[in-house]
């Protein structure tokens, strides 16, 4: 919105409310600018470390190893750092750096209003996205970025973006044809877990005719379920019909010859009990929580799940089911079972998604057995067998943890696995089947 240039004189006669207010929106202005500002300072800092271990990789990679002056490891060993000294994702650094990367070297203006705190940085994404459809042409991109800057620090976010998208197709020389073939290598799936829920966001890229098309399919499927045989609160809106009907397309339901995933299902033996879980919910891969009687209703059902019964107070592996029974898989199965996810710090990927890393190499005497296995994710894999990162194991309250020692010599491990200490354990009676 636009910056106030005259708030009207104080002649005394506004009330304590009424200047209270001006004094908020004030300083709701000024923390949004030094938001801005510090956003776009980390932005900035990230580009630069990053540029330093691409510039000096001898002091993130270990010296014998024949890619030791890689600047492409040296990146990933500095994205790792500031990975965990920040808290964040890799993936999450990955896309600071691209932003901050082609702000500063092709977006001045506003690269500029941002650094400054008269644009916020959602603002800059707007216009960085719409700034990579137009042509390789600096006179374009320029006027392009001055005219957008400029806009963005009187109009709201969805007007920017209506703005940005017009003015980039006036711009851009290209046929639509040629757009829409570059936008579609993109097309992609992918998913976010809502944590605490169970639940997640499925989310396709698609070709903009298909995706109607199966929305509308959904939709014409959805309309023909009568729930008006139900009672009241179990029947279902139209939206979460369509959400009903969106999975079941997806996962084959009902279509046996369909390829369906396989995922774990963790269940603390306390559930299939009856008992409340004091330790921690049933859970799919290990990550994502799933409420009791998801579990119940999963347990013995779904040929696509691998069941693991786990120790309802210290969460032990106790058994791991046998339906997919492979046996040169059973230390795998197990050492997934035993640890969910991967081992480095921050990293949540299912175990199942991971490679079997040998804590102590194998060429350094390591030896291939449980206690020397552990889920790795393949980027973190490759990042601790090519870096100067060391990585130690640590004894907690709750077990084993990583301890992953940066070049500079700053130690990460994840603390939340040192809870305060457990209550006595009371006695269990466990049932004599598991009710399949």
């Amino acid at each position: 919105m636009n910056h106030p240039t005259d708030i009207g004189a104080s002649d005394g006669a506004a009330s304590a409310a009424e200047r209270a207010r001006e004094r908020l929106l004030d300083e709701a202005r000024q923390l949004q600018t030094a938001q801005a500002r510090a956003e776009a300072g980390l932005i900035d800092v990230v580009v630069r470390a990053v540029a330093n271990a691409v510039a000096h990789p001898e002091i993130e990679l270990a010296p014998a190893d024949p890619r030791a002056t890689d600047a492409d490891y040296a990146a990933r060993s500095a994205v790792l750092g500031l990975s965990l000294e920040l808290g964040l994702s890799q993936d999450q650094v990955h896309t600071m750096l691209d932003e901050g990367r082609t702000l500063r070297n092709l977006l001045p203006a506003t690269w500029s209003a941002f650094g400054e705190g008269t644009i916020t940085g959602q603002k800059a994404r707007v216009i960085l996205i719409h700034f990579r459809r137009l042509p390789v042409d600096e006179e374009i991109q320029l006027f392009f970025d001055d005219t957008m800057a400029t806009a963005a620090q009187t109009v709201n976010v969805k007007q920017l973006r209506r703005k940005a998208a017009r003015l980039a197709d006036r711009l851009t020389e290209r046929p639509i044809e040629v757009v829409h073939a570059e936008a579609a290598k993109a097309r992609r799936v992918w998913v976010d877990v809502e944590e605490g829920t169970g639940m997640a966001y499925f989310t396709a890229y698609l070709h903009a005719d298909e995706a109607l098309m199966a929305k509308k399919r959904i939709t014409a499927i959805a309309a023909t379920l009568d729930d008006s045989h139900l009672p009241k609160a179990e029947r279902r809106s139209a939206d979460q019909k369509r959400a009903d009907v969106a999975a079941d397309i997806l996962i084959g339901k009902g279509e046996p010859s369909e390829v369906r995933p396989v995922v774990s299902l963790y269940v603390p033996l306390l559930n299939l009990a009856g008992c409340p879980d004091e330790v921690r919910p049933a859970s799919i891969d290990g990550i994502v929580p799933i409420p009791e009687k998801r579990a119940r209703e999963l347990v013995g059902r779904s040929p696509s799940l691998t069941r693991i019964f786990t120790d309802p107070v210290d969460g032990a592996v106790l058994g791991v089911g046998r339906k997919k029974y492979v046996p040169s898989a059973d230390l795998k199965r197990f050492v997934i079972a035993r640890d969910e996810i991967c081992a480095t710090p921050g990293c949540v990927r299912a175990g199942n998604d991971c490679d079997l890393d040998h804590r102590v190499d194998f060429a350094k005497g390591g030896e291939t057995n449980a206690d020397n296995l552990t889920p790795r994710c393949p980027k973190d894999h490759t990042i601790k067998h090519v870096t100067r990162w060391q990585v130690s194991t640590r004894e907690t309250s709750a077990g084993i943890t990583e301890v992953w020692t940066s070049p500079g010599g700053r130690r990460y491990w994840d603390r939340s696995l040192d809870p305060p200490p457990r209550p006595k354990r009371a006695h269990v009676e466990y049932p004599d089947e598991v009710p399949f």
